[in-house]
């Protein structure tokens, strides 16, 4: 069966809005470090823009914008983090890591057809999950440390190494960016493959926060108490800052 319309279903959240943020806060980021690295215009017209305003005294340049929104991902990557141990039910490492058995099983099920959508992170989803999050880790720890060949544009924790260190977490940056490349890519062709082969649609429900599931199907409280989110936030502000000014 590859559908729920022909058995009861019922609307079940699955996803906190925390997660939602990160999830399409991180693709809109993602995209700007991207153009940021290809220099396109968009970021000299905003540089002039900031400066006429009195926002900024001169312009940051597509690597100081770079390293700005390299911050920004640094900051999600660790509420993230830090949400994945003390989060909503959905959200932790917890629920959603399985072991290679159930990992298995769950891709030989939808060989035959049994699809169920479920409260959370597949277990396929799940290698998804947790591999985005290392590589981005990487993506941005490495750029941390990068050095230019002039020396210039270098990451914030850069004046620890030596430039040949510098110049080989340069190459490290540029390498996870391009594995991040692939796994965006596997994401998209997974997501399209849930929507056309199985008939699940699972972009609503990161939009939304729920999605169908059938009747029976175990209930979770998925919950983001303001005072879990604030500390999460408090911690991930102070860690990065602490990178950005050590």
């Amino acid at each position: 069966m590859t559908s729920t319309d022909a058995v009861p279903v019922r609307s079940q959240k699955v996803w906190d809005w925390t997660v939602r943020t990160f999830h399409w806060g991180l693709v809109f980021l993602i995209a700007c470090m991207w153009s940021t690295a290809e220099g396109h215009g968009i970021w000299e017209t905003l540089d002039g823009f900031m400066v006429e305003q009195g926002w900024i005294t001169y312009g940051w340049g597509e690597m100081g914008w770079h390293r700005r929104i390299g911050m920004l991902v640094l900051f999600l990557w660790f509420y993230r983090v830090y949400w994945g141990l003390f989060g909503a039910s959905t959200a932790k490492f917890s629920d959603f890591v399985k072991g290679p058995g159930k990992v298995i099983a769950y891709a030989k099920s939808l060989t035959k057809g049994n699809y169920k959508p479920s409260t959370g992170h597949s277990p396929l989803g799940a290698l998804s999950v947790v591999a985005l999050i290392l590589v981005v880790g990487t993506q941005v720890g490495t750029g941390l440390f990068t050095i230019d060949v002039n020396g210039l544009e270098s990451g914030p924790l850069s004046k620890f190494l030596e430039f040949d260190t510098g110049r080989l977490f340069s190459e490290f940056h540029e390498m996870s960016f391009r594995a991040l490349y692939i796994l965006i890519a596997l994401h998209v062709l997974a997501v399209l493959a849930y929507q056309f082969l199985l008939k699940a649609n699972l972009v609503r429900p990161m939009l939304t926060g729920s999605r169908k599931v059938e009747e029976g199907a175990p209930e979770k409280t998925v919950r983001a108490p303001l005072w879990n989110v604030a500390l999460g936030v408090a911690i991930a502000i102070g860690l990065t800052w602490l990178v950005w000014t050590v």
